[in-house]
């Protein structure tokens, strides 16, 4: 008797366990199935940090294994000038570096102190590479010391580019994040603020089918 309870016991533990494990799997896999939500939000910008290059907004806590569900990033170089100037990305995911300009640039990426690669790229010319390791890459090109860009490899898909509004009298931006599992998260808004990039952070909830709104200020 007492070893068909123990069974009983043990096989409703992993009739939950395995129940749990569905949930999360669902929630990763099947984005549209009702488990996940929509972040919208705006970046009200002060004017105290000076100029902002550009804005990008991604979640901190995320927990999980996700697959690539972002095409190729595209880093432009156009009239000496890396567009877009902070672009996130996930681990795996492909970046393409394009040479818009009638001359000829060089692509060196730095993780920290080590150098990632460093290549000549002439006009014309396109150049394919997949981060592998996750943080803040700096960009630069060494025969044009004025260009410099940031990337931010990220380990889930679930980050947004906040450009600057065009408009120098329009004080905030928009961004929109789709299929975010149910949960409570750290928002966090990013920008290049005289060459140094500057965070900002708030907490926010996901629930599941909704479309969640956040403000947060820069």
């Amino acid at each position: 008797m007492k070893k068909r309870i123990k069974f009983i016991k043990l096989w409703i533990l992993a009739v939950s366990l395995s129940a749990s494990i569905s949930a999360v799997g669902l929630a990763m896999l099947l984005p549209n199935s009702g488990i996940t939500g929509v972040l919208i939000g705006e970046i009200e910008l002060t004017s105290h940090l000076g100029p902002a290059q550009n804005l990008a907004v991604y979640l901190k806590g995320v927990k999980g294994i996700y697959d690539l569900q972002h095409p190729a990033a595209v880093l432009n170089q156009e009239d000496k000038v890396f567009v877009p100037h902070l672009l996130p990305v996930q681990k795996g995911q492909k970046v393409l570096f394009k040479n818009n300009d009638p001359l000829t640039h060089n692509v060196h990426v730095y993780w920290g102190k080590r150098s990632m690669f460093n290549l000549v790229q002439g006009i014309d010319s396109n150049h394919e590479w997949v981060p592998q390791r996750t943080g803040k890459h700096v960009i630069l090109c060494n025969i044009h010391p004025e260009m410099s860009a940031f990337l931010l490899v990220l380990d889930h898909p679930f980050f947004a580019i906040v450009d600057s509004p065009q408009d120098s009298k329009e004080k905030s931006s928009q961004f929109k994040i789709e299929e975010v599992p149910e949960g409570t998260y750290t928002l966090v808004a990013v920008s290049d603020v005289r060459g140094k990039l500057v965070e900002r952070e708030k907490e926010i909830t996901i629930k599941a089918g909704e479309t969640n709104a956040v403000t947060i200020k820069f």
